[in-house]
């Protein structure tokens, strides 16, 4: 598996050093962050932006009960749930996101770690700095899981995952190719900011505010495709 793309600072180096020197192959498991932490010597903070990235990345994955695992996670067989959604319209969709997302970031303010604010920063951070399409639409979607995932509530995770596996059809793809203009991004990415602040603080009600203010915005430049 090529690293490569992600060795570009002293943390990342620290971290493919220690997968190198210790032959790990795909399928193995990463020490928990406190110790491979301290074996690298760099702080946690560092330790989490990089297994974001490389998470994000599908170089590694992490779950409740597995730890970190190097290589992509391999998804179970879609549920009833992923199937039906392969024939909603993205207004239908849309619909849903207004009225769960909200709610969602109001319990992620509450329930949050450190961690998990990490990684939504990651994920911000990388939507600004991204400019192509399928960039845009990865992070994007990874900022909306990282905030679910904070909630600690699988089924909210679940359906956020779901909401992200439809916005990947081409349907989605042709839309925002041309609804998703350089000024769109720059205003997303002030929402989404918004939003992370309010989590930054423990501010639910807040933080259930700015996500609606996101999520309208994203329904009134989906219905200008048809005005």
């Amino acid at each position: 598996m090529d690293y490569s793309e992600i060795g570009s600072n002293e943390a990342a180096r620290g971290v493919l050093g220690y997968i190198a020197r210790s032959n790990l192959k795909e399928g193995d498991r990463l020490p928990p962050e406190r110790e491979l932490a301290a074996e690298l010597g760099i702080s946690r903070r560092a330790l989490r932006q990089v297994l974001a990235r490389m998470e994000l990345d599908g170089r590694i994955w992490r779950g409740k009960r597995n730890g970190t695992v190097l290589g992509r996670w391999a998804p179970p067989a879609a549920s009833g749930v992923d199937r039906s959604l392969a024939g909603a319209s993205p207004a239908d969709i849309m619909e849903c996101r207004l009225m769960l997302e909200p709610a969602v970031a109001s319990l992620a303010a509450a329930k949050a770690t450190e961690a998990d604010l990490a990684k939504i920063e990651n994920c911000l951070h990388r939507t600004a700095e991204v400019v192509d399409d399928e960039s845009w639409a990865r992070w994007d979607g990874a900022f909306h899981s990282a905030i679910a995932e904070a909630t600690r509530n699988e089924v909210f995770e679940a359906l956020i995952r779901t909401f992200n596996t439809a916005r990947a059809r081409p349907q989605w793809s042709a839309m925002r190719s041309t609804l998703v203009t350089p000024e769109v991004r720059r205003r997303t990415v002030a929402l989404h900011r918004a939003i992370w602040e309010a989590l930054r603080q423990r501010q639910p009600e807040e933080a259930g505010r700015a996500m609606r203010r996101h999520m309208l915005a994203v329904r009134d430049n989906l219905h200008s495709l048809f005005v």
